[in-house]
C-alpha cells in the first residue's frame, strides 16, 4: 500500500467517524432537565406546529390545552396517564431539540419563568 492509499483510507475512515458522531443523540439528564425547564416554559414546534409550556414546580405543566402533571425520569419529561409518552431531550444553553423513539420531535427555546401569563 502506498503513501497516498493509506493517506486517503485515514481521512476516510476518520470522515466516516465524524459523521457517525455528529448526529448522535446525547440526552440530557434527568438533573439537567430538571435544571432546564422547572420554574421555565419552552416555546417552539411540535408536530408541525407551534408549541409553548410552562412547567411549574409543583410536577404541573400548563399549555394552550390547559395542562396536567409531569415527571422528569431517566427517560426524560414524560407525561403519566396520557398517550403523550416520554420526550427525551437535547439542551444546549436555551436551546432544547425533544426526541420520541429515537426521531426529532421538535425544537425550541427555553424561557425564563412563566411566559403563558
Amino acid at each position: 500500500m502506498t503513501l497516498s492509499t493509506l493517506t486517503r483510507t485515514a481521512m476516510a475512515a476518520a470522515l466516516t467517524l465524524g459523521a457517525m458522531t455528529t448526529g448522535a443523540l446525547a440526552a440530557s439528564s434527568a438533573d439537567e432537565l430538571r435544571a432546564a425547564l422547572v420554574g421555565n416554559t419552552f416555546m417552539g414546534d411540535m408536530g408541525g406546529g407551534g408549541y409553548a409550556s410552562y412547567f411549574a414546580e409543583d410536577g404541573t405543566y400548563e399549555d394552550a390545552t390547559g395542562g396536567g402533571t409531569y415527571e422528569i425520569t431517566d427517560e426524560g419529561v414524560c407525561y403519566p396517564g396520557t398517550d403523550f409518552g416520554c420526550y427525551a431531550a437535547e439542551i444546549d444553553g436555551d436551546q432544547l431539540e425533544w426526541f420520541q423513539n429515537g426521531e426529532s420531535a421538535g425544537t425550541g427555546v427555553i424561557k425564563q419563568g412563566n411566559t403563558l401569563e
